[in-house]
């Protein structure tokens, strides 16, 4: 150990994944948008409508 501290043998697997922005991501296994080869900005822009009923919670 080079600095000291105490690395455990085996990393628990269970936790969210943190990345750099603070945002935490499970792995859900389901390919996101972007694997899907669907362009993001255009989705958006494609369905605002239905994101902002979706944000108010009116169905």
């Amino acid at each position: 150990m080079k600095n000291g501290m105490f690395v455990p043998a085996a990393r628990v697997q269970s936790r969210p994944d943190v990345k750099s922005d603070g945002k935490v991501r499970f792995d859900t296994g389901k390919p996101t948008l972007t694997q899907q080869g669907i362009d993001v900005d255009t989705f958006i822009h494609d369905n605002h409508a239905l994101i902002q009923r979706l944000r108010k919670g009116t169905h």
